[in-house]
């Protein structure tokens, strides 16, 4: 096992220039979990997996790094796995995640995020804070913006959400969705989009929106299901009668399916589809793209305010540390619904590998390599599934 951990530590720097600016950050916390977690495999190999799940588990991890953007960076980096009380042996485990990044450009990237359930599952939160000062790009508005018209600008934003649902009936979950978020955009190019056109949400600003958020969940597994099927509907109102500067509905509707193939190989389907009718903020219009849907491609390429997308994914266990993932997609953005067409379709394939930090509940460090369309290639370096 240690052989596999030092290649893949290779091969991330070996494609250290692909990285996006987060995967970078990634990458380097992933790295050192894994040539660090031999000790914690060795325990749960030494007892058993009734008294494994009993306990809490963390995964701490120092992040050093160096990138042209960023110059010399320094951070930390930790996940944490809560396993069910005695009271309540029928709970999910619930997982609490951040990462901490200063650079010597004076640049901070900063996440706490996290998934808890209670009482047997009876009630389930979903939440995060970030607050992140970085350069970004921007290409425009659209399903075919041009690579030539990158700008690159400085934005600066801190956000905050905290969903929560409870089960009404079994399967079935209601709850309400709540979002916060500052943003401020400048150093923008003087010949670019936002010094000569209209881009909404380039004034920054205060941005709050609330709306009902409905589940049906059928899963085996939360983290690694072998079956069933997962609904995600929600509509979050954005309105300046609750504070913000935005008026727009954000949508967002998700179906996965997972089916067992022979004893622990999986095939899975999903579906994705978000729409933001109204004036929606650049930095909030649906961007194709990213690390759950079409990897490879680079996200907010292709932003609009609707968004569609259809994926696969194989996935393969080889034994209960590892596993190997191939996935393909397609999607495209469009001002319109009715102007979604199959020539404008882009597309994704691409592989990648697990290790299970928690084999139990299958609980996975993820690495993929997925492309575009049009052979450039992306490296996504994660935690838990894309979906």
């Amino acid at each position: 096992m240690i052989p596999f951990r030092l290649n893949v530590v290779r091969l991330f720097y070996k494609h250290i220039f692909f990285f996006t600016r987060y995967s970078k950050v990634a990458v380097l916390i992933i790295a050192i979990m894994l040539i660090g977690t031999p000790s914690v495999q060795a325990q749960s190999d030494s007892v058993s997996i009734d008294s494994v799940k009993k306990k809490s588990k963390f995964f701490p991890s120092p992040v050093v790094g160096y990138s042209p953007e960023t110059r010399l960076y320094l951070g930390a980096g930790l996940v944490w796995y809560l396993p069910p009380s005695k009271k309540y042996p029928d709970t999910y485990p619930s997982v609490l995640k951040g990462v901490f990044v200063y650079t010597l450009n004076k640049q901070i990237e900063s996440n706490v995020s996290g998934d808890s359930y209670l009482r047997n599952n009876l009630f389930k939160l979903n939440y995060s804070t970030s607050y992140f000062k970085f350069p970004d790009s921007f290409f425009g508005i659209g399903n075919y913006t041009k690579e030539e018209d990158k700008e690159k600008y400085d934005y600066d934003y801190f956000n905050i959400y905290i969903n929560g649902q409870r089960k009404v009936k079994e399967n079935i979950y209601a709850g309400l969705k709540t979002f916060f978020e500052y943003t401020k955009v400048y150093n923008v190019d003087t010949a670019g989009f936002f010094a000569n056109d209209t881009i909404p949400g380039e004034e920054g600003g205060i941005n709050t929106g609330i709306g009902p958020w409905f589940t049906f969940d059928t899963r085996d597994n939360i983290y690694f299901p072998l079956k069933g099927i997962n609904v995600d509907v929600s509509a979050v109102v954005h309105n300046e009668v609750i504070g913000g500067g935005y008026n727009y509905v954000d949508y967002l509707l998700e179906v996965s399916q997972f089916n067992k193939i022979g004893k622990d190989d999986v095939l899975g389907f999903n579906f994705y589809g978000q729409f933001v009718p109204g004036n929606p903020p650049f930095n909030r219009m649906a961007q194709l793209g990213g690390d759950k849907h079409m990897r490879g491609n680079f996200e907010g390429r292709f932003r609009d305010k609707n968004y569609l997308t259809m994926q696969a994914e194989y996935r393969i266990t080889f034994w209960k540390y590892f596993g190997i993932n191939v996935f393909a997609g397609i999607g495209e953005v469009a001002d319109e619904f009715s102007n979604f067409s199959a020539k404008g379709l882009k597309y994704s394939y691409g592989a990648g590998g697990r290790l299970f930090i928690v084999p139990e509940d299958k609980l996975s460090l993820r690495v993929d390599y997925g492309f575009d369309g049009y052979g450039n290639g992306g490296l996504y370096v994660t935690f838990r599934e894309a979906f």
